[in-house]
């Protein structure tokens, strides 16, 4: 018995018993061309047409936009993409399934300037490609700006996408008005309006992302403007630099106008009082300790005297009467 192949067997079997979101063949269309300005390619493998608008296009291949030239596309799942002059795309993958609006929908953006819109598939299903890094959106319209050996550049109009490198390190971006910068080494920069994104490389904005002033035609009506993008800081304009002569006096200074409210006014700082070592006065000493001694010596001088005196009389005073007790010996002296 001959094996059935696999083509053959759900052949067999029955259409409509294998369910979920078909891939597209090989040369099937998976959109078509909405307008066509100059030249334009479609390139698989040694496979080369010019494409005219209303042409479809098919996975895998390779768009290559004119110098001069410029394109829009439609994909089946109503993606829209604005291609300007020198751009190249690869539509890489389509898979869709229009009744659950869902898939995988993969396209690279190699060099030039874009456009790019969401469609009816669910966010998770469109992952955009560029040189090191990828993007994943939410909801989604934005330029982005690849030049080759130097970067890319992705400027956000409406809703959010995350960038990540090759190494999974991602960020996000959900402030429309600014821009991620992802450098030739895979690095993803943190986002940031025009005037403060690193720009080493990228042409003038109207030549980086002409879709700004020149909006194409699936988007007649776009988020933001040049003006717009002034306005909002993400373009800051030109500032010339003061002009510096060697002989300039110095700038005079002046003095801050003084404001009424106190509320205004800093604080004043109470200075700090630093304890001084005082050298204690020694207490003057009292004389009274001399003086109290000569007066104890006076007094008791005094009081001697007196008692010599009172004894005196006592004793010596009294001849007639008594001799005190004692009897005197030979010249008057009084034995002890």
């Amino acid at each position: 018995m001959r094996r059935l192949t696999a083509a053959a067997l759900l052949v067999a079997i029955g259409p409509g018993l294998v369910a979920g979101p078909a891939l597209a063949a090989e040369g099937d269309p998976i959109g078509a061309t909405l307008s066509v300005v100059d030249i334009v390619t479609a390139a698989y493998n040694r496979d080369t047409r010019t494409l005219a608008t209303g042409d479809g296009v098919r996975q895998n291949e390779l768009i290559d936009v004119s110098k001069d030239g410029s394109t829009e596309l439609k994909l089946n799942d109503e993606t829209k993409l604005a291609l300007g002059p020198g751009a190249k795309l690869l539509l890489d993958k389509f898979v869709y399934d229009a009744d659950k609006a869902a898939g995988d929908i993969g396209v690279d953006l190699v060099e030039g300037t874009f456009r790019f819109m969401t469609g009816k598939a669910a966010k998770p299903s469109y992952v955009v490609k560029v040189p090191r890094a990828s993007i994943t959106v939410r909801g989604t319209i934005f330029d982005v700006f690849v030049k080759a050996d130097v970067g890319s550049w992705l400027l956000l109009h409406e809703g959010a996408v995350t960038v990540c490198d090759e190494r999974g390190r991602c960020r996000d971006l959900d402030e429309p008005g600014k821009l991620i910068r992802i450098t030739n080494a895979g690095e993803v920069e943190e986002p940031a309006h025009w005037g403060k994104v690193d720009k080493s490389g990228l042409p003038p904005l109207d030549t980086s992302f002409p879709f700004v002033d020149k909006p194409p035609a699936i988007d007649p009506e776009p988020v933001f403007t040049g003006e717009d993008l002034i306005k909002l800081g993400a373009v800051d304009p030109v500032i010339t630099p003061p002009r510096k002569v060697k002989n300039d006096p110095p700038p005079r200074r002046t003095k801050k106008p003084k404001t009424d409210t106190a509320s205004d006014k800093p604080a004043k700082k109470k200075p700090v009082k630093t304890a001084v070592p005082t050298k204690k006065k020694p207490k003057p000493t009292k004389r009274a300790s001399n003086d109290d001694a000569a007066a104890k010596a006076a007094l008791g001088l005094a009081i001697g005297v007196g008692i010599g005196i009172g004894l005196g009389k006592v004793g010596g005073g009294g001849k007639g009467k008594h001799d005190g007790g004692h009897r005197k010996g030979p010249n008057n002296y009084t034995p002890r």
